[in-house]
């Protein structure tokens, strides 16, 4: 049986879903057969609740500041969404806005950071490596915006390795997404 390739491509809105929740899977079942735990090296963990609001302040102060200064988000359109299908609108936020980051944040400050870690790297060369990987992940964007992304990343990295809890970088990448998805 195959698979019709308008279901492949990643305009379609259930690839928006598949695909991070396939990833999440794969990450999840690799980390298990390669021996990573959880909760030591995936850091998913509880966070504390006041680190876990200042990060997310932190987060959220870097995404409107370089918005406001350098419009990488642009207006506000919600004529696409109004033209679309509900069930269109809301795979693309359930899957560009909460699984994307899941998956993303799984992979680079997840499994790879803990790799990088468990390496003998320094946690600074971690944080820029991991930070620097994952802005070329969004390639297809200008300069600029990758440049806001690897800021951004690193803030990311940094919010893993001092709350020591991969929720919080879940939890930040998905207020941005939420933001710049619209």
């Amino acid at each position: 049986m195959s698979v019709p390739t308008s279901i492949l491509t990643l305009s379609n809105p259930a690839a928006k879903v598949l695909l991070p929740l396939a990833a999440i899977a794969v990450t999840l079942v690799l980390s298990r057969v390669r021996g990573l735990s959880p909760t030591q090296d995936l850091a998913l963990v509880r966070p504390p609740l006041r680190p876990l609001l200042l990060w997310l302040i932190l987060a959220l102060s870097w995404m409107l500041l370089t918005d406001f200064l350098l419009p990488w988000r642009g207006p506000f359109n919600f004529i696409p969404w109004q033209a679309q299908p509900l069930w269109v609108s809301l795979a693309r936020v359930l899957g560009v806005a909460v699984l994307g980051p899941i998956a993303e944040e799984l992979v680079v400050r997840g499994a790879i950071f803990s790799r990088l870690r468990a390496a003998g790297l320094p946690v600074g060369v971690v944080v820029a490596a991991t930070a620097a990987g994952w802005s070329l992940l969004h390639i297809d964007y200008t300069s600029i915006v990758i440049a806001i992304i690897f800021g951004f990343g690193l803030l990311l990295g940094l919010a893993r390795h001092y709350t020591r809890s991969l929720w919080v970088p879940i939890l930040m990448h998905i207020s941005w997404n939420l933001y710049a998805v619209w």
